[in-house]
């Protein structure tokens, strides 16, 4: 191993021992040279957002096996959370990745297999042999699966992206949730000239909205229930944001519809639910396409009229390997905006944090742990 700086024997990190059991632990760095891959360099982790997902893994699901391999898939104990994360490459294994020494980066946090029938055809974001940091997926049996919610995190040479001159690395560390909003503006067939429906207006919906402008869309309009994510929203100035709570639905489809005569183009929907499926569905206009980001085990009835005029409805899973530097020239142009987002809390803060937002909520727009 070639490092630029004494390593530790041992890290901080905030381990899942089991549903709803984090902890802040002493553990072990990351034996990178045990793990068969010549390519992996060690990462010091500057910052680290809060996924959504990572929500999900804490409640014991497991969204990335539902999403990409189509059925649940039970969680190792002892994983370390977070896949979102920036930082300064400290240690590489091989001599071709010295030149990545000390460079700050943005890393893709996950390796598909290159051979597989999805690899082959082009759909890497379907790869069943995905090796991902945060999720337990890929690495065998670890005493601990290696994730970014650590003062030491492994990556990918060939997947780690410089960080732009004049972005934070909190702003880098959503490069993640970015390449997945570019991915599902891209599923969307956004039309030009037409105007687009964000249900949802957390993190992911506010990226996949902004996307949607930058693929031509007239108008978008988003819609939640909560005032963070309704707060975001404004600031960022969409077209018409709307309050959700306590309607009907009947009153939503006479509100939306109003803003979109005939129907929409494109529907986004990240809350996934039965509700948001018949009202994404009522309100989607001709040879529009419904996208369903948030994949639960629910049997809806669909009536075949409603997909009448070519309407179609889709899903997306994680994102193509191409999407990841075209949502870096987009977060460095300035055609997307992360900064307001961002809420910082400390590495020792985490297991309270996720404590409290399983009872209570989460409060915070996007949570970033700074170190």
């Amino acid at each position: 191993m070639i490092t630029n700086q004494p390593l530790p024997s041992t890290m901080k990190a905030v381990v899942l021992e089991a549903p709803r059991r984090l902890a802040l632990r002493d553990i072990p760095i990351w034996p990178i040279e045990a793990y068969g891959d010549p390519d992996l360099v060690l990462v010091k982790v500057a910052a680290c957002g809060v996924c959504g997902s990572d929500y999900r893994y804490y409640a014991g699901e497991n969204p990335w096996a539902m999403h990409t391999l189509g059925r649940h898939v039970d969680n190792p104990p002892n994983i370390v959370l977070g896949h979102e994360f920036a930082g300064e490459i400290v240690a590489v294994l091989d001599e071709k990745n010295a030149r990545l020494l000390g460079r700050r980066v943005a890393p893709v946090c996950s390796k598909v297999c290159g051979t597989c029938p999805e690899c082959v055809s082009g759909q890497t974001q379907l790869c069943p042999n995905t090796v991902h940091l945060g999720h337990g997926q890929g690495w065998g049996k670890r005493d601990f699966y290696p994730g970014a919610y650590a003062d030491y995190v492994p990556a990918w040479g060939s997947g780690c992206f410089a960080i732009p001159d004049g972005l934070t690395y909190g702003e880098a560390a959503m490069m993640d949730i970015l390449a997945v909003c570019v991915h599902v503006a891209d599923q969307g067939n956004v039309q030009p000239g037409r105007p687009v429906l964000m249900m949802g207006a957390g993190p992911a919906g506010n990226g996949i909205a902004q996307a949607v402008l930058n693929l031509g869309a007239s108008r978008v309009v988003v819609t939640d229930i909560a005032d963070a994510p309704l707060e975001a929203a404004r600031r960022r100035g969409f077209d018409a944001v709307v309050d959700a709570r306590g309607k009907s639905h009947r009153v939503l489809v006479e509100e939306l519809s109003a803003l979109a005569p005939e129907g929409f183009g494109s529907v986004f929907d990240s809350v996934g639910g039965r509700d948001s499926f018949e009202l994404g569905l009522r309100l989607l206009g001709k040879k529009g396409t419904l996208v369903n980001m948030a994949v639960h085990d629910l049997d809806i009835p669909v009536n075949f009229l409603r997909l009448g005029s070519e309407r179609r409805i889709a899903t997306s899973s994680n994102f193509a390997t191409g999407d990841y530097p075209w949502a870096l020239s987009w977060l460095e142009s300035g055609r997307f905006v992360v900064k307001d987002w961002l809420t910082e809390v400390r590495l020792e803060d985490v297991p309270r944090v996720f404590a409290e937002a399983d009872g209570a909520g989460r409060r915070a727009f996007k949570l970033v742990i700074r170190f």
